[in-house]
């Protein structure tokens, strides 16, 4: 069974950016994985970090539920992802042991630090999964380095824009108008974060905002049938490879090249 895994910073980058598109690989037949790399422990104004991590992990796991999906948390601290050999290292024996065919990581240009670097910790461990003299933390009899590297896309970045607030184009746009419930549904398992935007906007502006980025990204079908869209930009570096899996799964009525 062919498998994805969406690794992203904190719990609900994987829902605000890619979920739909999860859903719609879990429904073609794929294992889905969902990793992020911190438990969002500096997310609330409220409680103590050890609190909110427990809050957080518990609602990316009843996210992940919901698709029938494997949730991992990586352990680091919020606001402080930084590449480096330790970090390296402890995705580098996620991706083995996951064994992806397809990687989805944050958008390189995104507006903070922690997703960027997830982003380049991410693509550095991918490349790293194959080299058989590079040791993880598991040692090399517990997960035995990977066969081929995984395809690697990066999502958008959270609002389509970079940090200049450009608006971000993507080369591939999914249809998820179809599956926009799901991934609503799974974005709302993360109440605090939605209680907390919900108290200070006067409105549920976390679901809404969802929403309305994925109608921008919607915008680049350019066919009025398509209301929610999700964006994706694949690496194409040296050594990775540039198979077009998501059109090849889920089809072009889905897919659509915008390059």
């Amino acid at each position: 069974m062919p498998a994805v895994l969406a690794m992203m910073a904190h719990p609900d980058d994987i829902e605000i950016t890619c979920a739909g598109t999860l859903v719609l690989l879990k429904r073609a037949g794929w294992k889905v994985f969902m990793a992020t790399m911190t438990p969002g422990d500096v997310g609330s104004m409220t409680l103590p970090r050890e609190k909110i991590s427990f809050i957080r992990r518990a609602e990316a796991s009843a996210s992940a539920s919901l698709l029938a999906a494997e949730y991992t948390c990586l352990e680091f601290d919020d606001l402080a992802i930084a590449y480096g050999e330790d970090a390296k290292r402890r995705v580098c024996t996620l991706i083995r042991k996951v064994r992806p065919d397809l990687m989805i990581v944050p958008a390189r240009e995104d507006y903070m630090a922690d997703h960027t670097e997830t982003a380049r910790i991410g693509l550095e461990a991918a490349f790293a999964s194959t080299v058989p003299n590079f040791r993880t933390e598991a040692g090399p009899e517990g997960h035995p380095p990977c066969e081929r590297i995984p395809v690697v896309l990066y999502a958008d970045p959270i609002g389509l824009v970079d940090w200049t607030g450009k608006r971000v184009k993507a080369s591939q746009a999914v249809d998820i108008t179809g599956v926009i419930g799901v991934k609503e549904k799974m974005l709302a398992a993360h109440e605090s974060q939605r209680s907390w935007l919900r108290a200070q906007h006067g409105e549920d502006e976390y679901l809404l905002s969802m929403r309305r980025w994925s109608a921008d990204r919607a915008r680049d079908f350019r066919r009025g049938s398509v209301k929610y869209a999700e964006g994706f930009n694949p690496h194409r570096g040296h050594g990775f490879p540039h198979a077009d899996i998501l059109g090849k799964v889920l089809g072009r009525k889905l897919v659509k090249n915008c390059d």
